[in-house]
């Protein structure tokens, strides 16, 4: 999970200004004329074009990557144009917000579950070298549930670079993420460790 830091874009400020009844579960349809651009700007101005939850490296096309409300809309409608609530996620079925989505939270679930927004985001987390990731607390192992962050395809893409890590170690962390499609909190973990 990356931790990011969130500027609001002042083309998202205006229109969120002429929404009508911004609580209303439509309403997020009435910028559907910007959503394409607000997508492309967080993904690429805060997120370094990687999934927020995952870190592999996605596309701002609507197809291959979503804007996910991290506190959803059904639960906190008054968040639906919150920025802070509104990160980037791929479009997998198998992990990310498709399952955050799909399981029967409550509002009191949300406080087990690490926003990345937050300031401790990377402290929580560690790596085994099976490809795991591994919580430092229970807000992480609640967080890794949630958005199925051990899902396999995920470990075993980490295994990967895990297992390759060592003939490519000298090379600038930016190579490193470009190289490996993402993962930019393993790349830092096998730096730290690894020397």
């Amino acid at each position: 999970m990356i931790q990011v830091n969130k500027i609001e874009p002042s083309f998202f400020t205006k229109k969120k200004k002429v929404i009508k009844n911004p609580k209303q579960p439509d309403s997020w349809s009435q910028i559907s004329d910007i959503r394409s651009d607000l997508r492309e700007h967080i993904l690429s101005s805060e997120q370094d074009l990687m999934c927020i939850y995952c870190e592999k490296k996605i596309s701002s096309d609507k197809n291959k990557s979503n804007i996910d409300h991290f506190k959803t809309r059904k639960l906190y409608p008054e968040l639906s144009f919150e920025y802070s609530n509104l990160l980037v996620s791929c479009n997998s079925s198998n992990h990310c917000s498709y399952i955050k989505d799909s399981l029967p939270l409550t509002k009191e679930d949300y406080k087990n579950i690490i926003n990345p927004i937050d300031k401790d985001v990377n402290e929580s987390f560690s790596f085994a070298e099976f490809g795991d990731i591994i919580a430092n607390n229970d807000k992480a192992e609640s967080t890794i549930n949630t958005f199925s962050l051990n899902h396999k395809s995920l470990t075993e893409e980490r295994k990967t670079i895990i297992r390759n890590f060592e003939a490519f170690k000298d090379f600038e962390e930016e190579i490193l993420v470009d190289a490996f499609n993402g993962h930019v909190n393993l790349i830092k973990y096998l730096k730290n460790n690894k020397n």
